[in-house]
């Protein structure tokens, strides 16, 4: 419960001035001023009524701290998480390309915090729900919870925050003190022979025959599965021989079109024959049998990999392999920054996996004469 009333702190700059702060002389004025938060009016009680006029001040700043909270909970103040995050969810995650993760995300945020009322949540509280996280494991994996998934989650959480403050619930985001966990750098790079094994498990595989085009699209464009996921005909041009992508952001720039490889070109030339022979009416170079895209070939890419005996592999490491591969054949890491469309060369660096076979040749050479 707000504390109103507080003892006046008696004393000022001039001497003989002992009304407390907010209670002022203005010059000519007869009568005591309030200058307090917004509040700059007369009080109309005589300079030698001090008593009057402080008990006065008292009662403004009463009222003005009621008025301020029924502000709060007329504007939703004390709204619960779990109404933070169904606000988020409708009005924020649908145009984020990260949609499904959001709710993903928000999952084990929502079973901590639940409805407890947003403007009592502070840095400390967070920092305690991270602590409770890592004592968490993955369904799935059965592994204790990694520093980027937590990150993934302290994102989600932040940027609710800030939608809070700007819809008015909350006057500060209390995730901004919170430091960020480190990320284990995934060291995994697909061999030339574990990609052919996994592509001939997908050709023997009853329902996997999709997988072995787009490991290979994904292969030969280096980008992100969702953003070939999402690809549509329409972005492709066979007669410039280019795929434009467009939608770039100011925190992630993607190549607004790529070069359409020989490999690549002969792929999506037999996947447009084909579409076209079957019959098959929609907009995206890969879709299921309803016309909708896929947003993930996880299953199927286990079960296939489990059929080659790859083990330790994800889609998201094809774009991986081949980032490295350029670097292998020769190209600058500026080239290959702007070919897989990172903003910083020490994010291809971070991809770009180099085997001590790599370094051989470079090596081998300093003992030349």
């Amino acid at each position: 419960m707000t504390n109103y009333f507080r003892i006046p702190r008696m004393g000022r700059k001039k001497k003989g001035y002992k009304a407390p702060e907010g209670l002022v002389r203005m010059p000519g004025s007869p009568y005591w001023w309030i200058v307090w938060k917004d509040i700059r009016k007369s009080t109309k009680v005589l300079l030698e009524d001090i008593s009057k006029a402080t008990i006065l001040l008292l009662e403004v700043e009463k009222r003005w701290y009621e008025k301020k909270d029924k502000t709060r909970h007329i504007l939703g103040d004390s709204i619960p998480f779990s109404q933070l995050i169904k606000r988020y969810h409708a009005e924020i995650t649908p145009s984020k390309k990260s949609a499904r993760s959001d709710h993903t995300n928000s999952n084990f945020p929502l079973k901590y915090f639940g409805d407890r009322c947003i403007d009592t949540i502070k840095a400390r509280d967070i920092y305690q729900y991270f602590e409770w996280r890592k004592e968490q494991t993955s369904e799935v994996t059965k592994k204790a919870v990694s520093g980027s998934t937590m990150n993934r989650e302290k994102s989600l959480i932040s940027d609710a925050f800030s939608k809070a403050v700007k819809w008015g619930y909350v006057e500060r985001n209390p995730i901004s003190e919170v430091e960020g966990f480190p990320e284990n750098k995934r060291d995994r790079y697909i061999t030339d022979k574990e990609f052919e094994a996994i592509k001939e498990a997908a050709r023997t595989t009853t329902g996997a025959g999709h997988l072995q085009d787009i490991v290979d699209v994904l292969y030969y464009t280096a980008q992100r599965s969702g953003r070939i996921f999402s690809l549509k005909w329409s972005q492709v041009d066979f007669k410039e021989r280019r795929i434009i992508l467009g939608d770039s952001t100011s925190t992630k720039r993607v190549p607004d079109e790529i070069w359409m490889s020989q490999p690549l070109f002969e792929i999506l030339s037999r996947l447009r024959a084909e579409r076209g022979l079957q019959k098959i009416v929609g907009p995206y170079v890969f879709q299921k049998g309803n016309g909708k895209p896929y947003r993930s070939v996880k299953t199927t890419w286990k079960t296939c990999c489990r059929k080659a005996g790859v083990t330790d592999a994800k889609v998201h490491d094809i774009r991986h392999k081949a980032i490295t591969d350029m670097g292998k054949r020769g190209h600058s890491l500026q080239e290959i920054a702007k070919a897989a469309g990172h903003s910083h060369i020490s994010t291809t660096m971070r991809y770009t996996h180099l085997r001590a076979e790599d370094t051989r040749e470079a090596l081998e050479s300093l003992g030349r004469k």
